[in-house]
């Protein structure tokens, strides 16, 4: 049985390779899943809320400026015949007099269409595209009471990703830090607790100032819960070979960054005429080798309004699964062995309607073959609470309490801990569910789900 939390205070360098879950209340012992109610984001990696690992595999729809609405809500099922797991879908502020349903309703729509299709949706907003000053716009946005209640209604699911590739190339590192850690602050203050995706500047190209400003901005997170995203319109002709596309990616995971690549393509403009080449085939053999998500650029048509050569953008003709194109679109989506239909799996958590499978009693090992102890059971508010446990090697361990909305609502303890045995204590504070959870960055330990 797998299981992982998210915790606010453990360093997000730390790799969190195990919990140990508990519950308290006056009932007698039951078995349950945690209290996470969205999709996270431990160590370099998105989770679901039964633990498992989710590596993204999918498309951009630019479902914005898709007006055929039966076509917008289709494109999602013909997406999903891929095998894709997840679609970025464009988004708009301020959109013009000739995008239709393109308020908060219909992103609603959008967002419950790809759900439907067993997809984990991605909304970004597309206004901010190269420049820097516009990413307040962004942030007022999802901060609306109306666009708060699409996000919280689609929360299980939901990746927010602020905006679109805001800034050039002249953003700073430290304007950077400073624009993003007021935008999570004000969207952690908004009630918005999905894993938020942060594109690259200069573009999205920019994958350097994420390895170096990433860690600060997930501090500066209190829900250490961000993704980040580069777009890899790298040109072959700028030197962007196998070779240096390994070398990005590798960087990045060294770091233990969160990241995917939002966007990719094979031909690109910078102005124009799409001429640039891409190495989108050592793109996609990278991410596959280095467990990074992907996510092609873009499922079409519409790319050709930009300058006709950008038709080879659009991977179908008319969004449907049946005009997919024979060009760089049918290898990544279906012929490569790291195409979307050869490597992408949908989590159980997707296909179960967001629940957790049952948990098998048997499956639960009390007495941990790690020696972890829980104990008493049952507890109350006046009762002194135990676990005991070993640690192989010195690890920096931390115990916290949440309650069953995921808020943390008591920290025991963040200390480094020598090998050896161990035993912490705590009262309960709150009485009725609640939830401990142990974490390690260096020792395994059984997960264990208990009702005190």
């Amino acid at each position: 049985m797998k299981f992982a939390a998210r915790c606010s205070l453990l360093a997000a360098s730390s790799s969190l390779l195990a919990a140990i879950c508990l519950l308290f209340s006056t009932s007698s012992l039951l078995f349950a899943q945690p209290p996470l109610v969205s999709l996270y984001v431990s160590g370099r990696h998105l989770m679901t809320p039964c633990g498992d690992t989710v590596v993204l595999r999918g498309v951009n729809k630019m479902s914005v400026w898709t007006n055929d609405l039966t076509v917008r809500r289709d494109a999602f099922a013909e997406i999903k015949k891929t095998g894709a797991n997840c679609t970025r879908i464009v988004w708009l502020v301020e959109p013009g007099q000739f995008e239709v349903d393109a308020g908060p309703d219909g992103l609603d729509r959008a967002i419950q269409a790809c759900i439907d299709a067993d997809m984990i949706p991605m909304p970004e907003l597309h206004d901010a595209t190269g420049d820097w000053s516009k990413l307040q716009m962004t942030v007022d946005y999802w901060k609306r009471a109306d666009v708060v209640a699409v996000v919280k209604k689609h929360e299980k699911y939901l990746l927010v990703n602020i905006a679109n590739e805001v800034g050039n190339e002249t953003v700073t590192n430290q304007q950077f830090i400073d624009g993003y850690t007021s935008a999570i602050t004000q969207l952690r203050q908004a009630g918005i607790h999905t894993p938020l995706v942060i594109d690259a500047s200069d573009w999205g190209k920019n994958l350097e100032q994420l390895v170096t400003c990433g860690p600060t901005l997930i501090q500066a997170d209190p829900d250490h819960n961000l993704l980040f995203s580069v777009h890899t319109y790298w040109a072959v002709s700028d030197g962007a070979d196998q070779a240096f596309i390994a070398y990005q990616f590798q960087m990045a995971v060294n770091s233990n960054l969160p990241f995917i690549v939002g966007e990719f393509t094979h031909l690109f403009n910078r102005g124009q005429t799409c001429d640039y080449v891409t190495d989108y085939a050592s793109i996609i053999s990278e991410c596959q080798s280095k467990g990074i998500g992907w996510l092609a650029w873009e499922w079409g048509p519409g790319n050709e309004y930009a300058d006709p050569t950008c038709a080879v953008m659009n991977m179908t003709t008319d969004s449907y699964y049946n005009t997919l194109q024979n060009t760089w679109a049918s290898v990544v989506a279906i012929s490569s062995p790291n195409s979307i239909k050869q490597t992408s799996v949908t989590p159980e958590y997707i296909l179960r309607g967001g629940e957790c499978a049952p948990v098998d009693v048997e499956e639960q090992n009390i007495a941990s073959s790690n020696g972890v102890k829980v104990y008493p059971n049952p507890a109350h508010t006046s009762s002194q609470v135990s676990i005991e446990f070993s640690l192989t090697e010195p690890s920096l361990v931390q115990a916290d309490v949440f309650d069953v909305t995921g808020r943390c609502i008591q920290h025991i303890t963040t200390t480094t801990m020598d090998a050896g045995s161990h035993k912490l204590t705590f009262t309960p504070t709150q009485t009725g569910i609640v939830y401990v959870v142990l974490k390690s960055n260096k020792s395994i330990f059984t997960s264990l789900h208990l009702t005190i």
